[in-house]
């Protein structure tokens, strides 16, 4: 057996073992901070394509764009993000997370918040990104609320990255029976105390929510089966004012 074989086993016995050890996603990732980034490794794809279409959006304008990087995680995109000359923000519920990320990249601010009360100002990004966090969000409706209010008129959002994954690592494919175990494991989820959307009705959804509040709303080809949602110009919305 390869070496490189054994470190994967290792790493989804702990995944497996900080899934039956919690009781809510906030322990969970708690629990699996310090392997995040070697058991999560495809989300760097998604990373650099996020970090590329935000150079492209803002070039030349790096170093007075404000970004919120929205369940930033261990750091991923907010290190890309932030080699690139942004100015990043990091928001997430896991506080052994944040303060690896602190220990690893102490030049990028984060905030121990939940998406549903989020302590950032009004108008004061130019961008608000979530790269895996999605699906967790027990209430969708109301974190697109909360985000939005932190945009600028001309903001943009990237959210990422559809279809989830199941535990962020296995595709699901198209087969018939994808919807039939979808389900079933997020079934087991809930009676665990997670919540891990991975419905193929999120994204659709997701971009619904997205239309009411942008102007422009896109899909984005991101890797080999996934997609980006990318929506640019806020509309005029009444909780905004």
């Amino acid at each position: 057996m390869s070496a490189k074989l054994i470190h994967k086993i290792e790493l989804w016995a702990k995944l497996l073992t900080a899934a039956f050890r919690s009781h809510s996603n906030q322990q969970f990732y708690d629990h699996i901070s310090d392997s995040y980034d070697d058991i999560f490794v495809e989300h760097k794809q998604h990373a650099v394509k996020i970090a590329q279409l935000l150079v492209r959006e803002f070039a030349g304008q790096e170093s007075t764009t404000q970004i919120l990087d929205l369940g930033c995680g261990t750091g991923l995109l907010s290190n890309i993000l932030s080699t690139r000359g942004f100015n990043v923000v990091g928001i997430d519920f896991s506080q052994k997370s944040l303060v690896l990320l602190h220990q690893r990249y102490p030049d990028i601010v984060v905030l121990n918040a939940d998406v549903a009360n989020l302590p950032i100002r009004k108008a004061c990004c130019h961008a608000v990104v979530s790269l895996g966090a999605w699906r967790h969000f027990t209430d969708t409706q109301k974190a697109m609320d909360e985000l939005v209010k932190t945009l600028t008129k001309h903001g943009v959002l990237i959210i990422g990255y559809f279809p989830p994954s199941y535990a962020g690592t296995i595709h699901q494919g198209r087969r018939p029976w994808a919807k039939f175990t979808g389900q079933f494991y997020q079934w087991v989820l809930r009676k665990l105390g997670y919540i891990d959307n991975v419905s193929p009705d999120l994204e659709s959804h997701t971009i619904y929510l997205a239309k009411r509040y942008f102007e422009s709303v896109d899909s984005v080809r991101s890797g080999s089966h996934w997609r980006l949602i990318v929506a640019r110009n806020l509309r005029k919305c009444p909780h905004r004012d």
